[in-house]
Order: structure tokens, then C-alpha cells, then sequence
């Protein structure tokens, strides 16, 4: 048998955990972030990977909500496409009414 086909397989950077694979790499920061990162970390008892994980996830959401609040003050000051939106909501009105009555 080739020397290639025993070798074991190796994954670089990554993590095995049951049939998931979390990939992990290295990213440079200025030395600045890497200490407020630390810091954040010592406070909240979590790995600083953790840390910087919800960090991105809420710096996401906030682009996510500020596109959402941008896009519908363009709706909103478009009176042709607001009154569209309006006559949907009126049709909708009861679509999925309260039966508890």
C-alpha cells in the first residue's frame, strides 16, 4: 500500500465535534483590539473567540435592523408605494383573525 494511503487525514485548523466540523483561523488585530478583546473576555467569563463570535453577530443584526429602518422611511416617503403597503395591510386585516371570540 502507497506511504500516502496510510497516513492519517489530517484537518488543519479544525475542530471535530461528532459529525460537525468548526473551522477555526487566524486573524490579525491591532494589538489595542486584541487587549480590549481580553478584557471583554476576563469580564464575561468567555474565550475571547466567543467574545469577538457575538460581537459579529451583533454588529450584524445592527446593519440588519438600521437596512430595514432605512428601506422603510424610503417606503414611507414614497406616498405611492406607502399607499400600496397600506391597501395590502387592509386586505390582510383578519387573514389570520382572532377566533377566541
Amino acid at each position: 500500500m502507497p506511504a500516502a494511503a496510510q497516513r492519517p487525514i489530517r484537518r488543519h485548523g479544525c475542530l471535530r465535534i461528532g459529525r460537525l466540523h468548526l473551522m477555526s483561523t487566524t486573524i490579525r488585530v491591532s494589538e489595542e483590539t486584541r487587549d480590549r478583546l481580553a478584557s471583554l473576555a476576563d469580564a464575561t467569563g468567555r474565550p475571547m473567540t466567543r467574545v469577538l463570535d457575538e460581537a459579529v453577530d451583533a454588529l450584524e443584526r445592527k446593519i440588519f435592523f438600521e437596512t430595514v429602518n432605512r428601506r422603510y422611511q424610503e417606503l414611507r416617503n414614497d406616498p405611492g408605494a406607502w399607499d400600496e403597503i397600506e391597501v395590502e395591510r387592509r386586505a390582510e386585516e383578519g387573514a389570520v383573525g382572532d377566533t377566541s371570540e
